[in-house]
């Protein structure tokens, strides 16, 4: 949260009655910190240090913040630039919805971190109130940097950035962040109406996540690392793309790295090590006891602690989740686990259902 961008004003004080000619008879008013300039470079050098480039720009001067009044009818009292707002702001007595962005943003763009805030409030007459906005991030950030490998494998490819109904073509000269709203961003490549999905990550605002592509030629799983600051939550993360293998037989089992690339797949091996039960979109549960005995999340790695780099498995009813269950079976965790099933949306990611077949290494 970006302390201190509004400062909380004097407490509320009593004013004579209204003067001929004044709208209402109450005030609103709101005040600026000057020390918010350096406390966002400091985020932004912070960032800079860490990854070599931010992928970021400035933020506008804070007067040309945009500040929205309303009042409880729905019909506008203010809305502009903060630095022309009138000071203090003379209102009726009444309740207000306060609104205050650094820019307008209705469609993903390069370059655009969204900070603002709201507030609803009640102002008595002859009373001027004062107002706190505690502005944070309202947008997340992905960048991706291309590997030789990568630009090799996809230079006739259209890079798209996804999110719902919202989309960003993102060029392999591309090196800017592009900004969306939080939710689920898919990344796509498409050539000749071919899609070919690459990867999916669940980001929420403040989150800035600068990932590294590259094409694998032998079997291996993800690198991932995160580094987080008091403000904005900047990620770094190396995805390595494939692992060469089809999922043909277990010999040739598919990595938790390979399910985005292998979305719709069906009778498939997967390779993974078991490494908690208790799924959700958000988390996962690492350690028995366990409360659910329908599904359980698998890894390249059997050290893996965050949800992204997981896919969950779902058990269906019968001899595989006799087998495989955690609520009964909590020994499994750290195994190798071979499965047999299908690629699909599951639990806001990618994930194996529909298991046919299975084998605890």
């Amino acid at each position: 949260m970006l302390k201190g961008l509004v400062l909380l004003l004097a407490a509320a004080a009593a004013l004579p009655s209204c003067k001929d000619g004044m709208k209402g008879d109450a005030f609103i008013s709101f005040k600026l910190s000057s020390g918010y300039n350096d406390f966002y470079m400091s985020q932004i050098h912070s960032a800079e240090a860490r990854s070599g480039t931010d992928g970021t720009v400035a933020l506008p001067d804070t007067n040309s913040f945009i500040l929205t009044v309303t009042n409880s009818d729905g019909d506008p009292v203010y809305n502009g630039p903060y630095g022309e707002r009138p000071d203090p702001m003379e209102v009726s007595a009444g309740s207000y919805d306060l609104s205050l962005r650094s820019v307008k943003f209705e469609a993903p763009a390069f370059s655009t971190p969204l900070f603002g805030d709201d507030r609803v409030v009640a102002v008595e007459s002859g009373q001027t109130l004062s107002v706190a906005f505690g502005c944070s991030q309202l947008n997340c950030g992905m960048r991706l940097i291309f590997s030789e490998s990568f630009t090799g494998k996809f230079r006739e490819s259209d890079i798209i950035i996804s999110s719902g109904e919202q989309s960003l073509n993102y060029s392999l000269e591309e090196t800017r962040t592009a900004f969306f709203m939080p939710g689920i961003l898919q990344v796509t490549a498409e050539r000749n109406d071919e899609e070919i999905p690459l990867l999916s990550r669940q980001l929420e605002a403040a989150d800035m996540l600068t990932l590294r592509l590259s094409v694998a030629d032998a079997m291996a799983g993800d690198s991932f690392s995160v580094e987080v600051d008091t403000a904005r939550n900047w990620l770094f993360e190396d995805f390595i793309f494939g692992s060469g293998n089809n999922g043909s037989s277990i010999d040739n089992a598919l990595s938790v790295a390979d399910l985005p690339l292998n979305l719709g797949a069906q009778d498939v091996w997967v390779s993974g090590y078991i490494v908690g039960g208790d799924v959700t979109t958000s988390k996962f549960n690492p350690a028995p006891p366990f409360k659910e005995n329908s599904n359980l999340a698998v890894s390249d790695s059997p050290d893996a602690t965050a949800r992204d780099e997981c896919a969950p498995v779902q058990l269906p009813a019968g001899e595989v989740r006799d087998a495989l269950n955690l609520v009964d079976h909590p020994e499994l965790i750290g195994r190798k686990l071979f499965i047999k099933g299908d690629i699909e949306n599951y639990f806001g990611g990618v994930g194996v259902k529909n298991i046919k077949e299975f084998l605890l290494e």
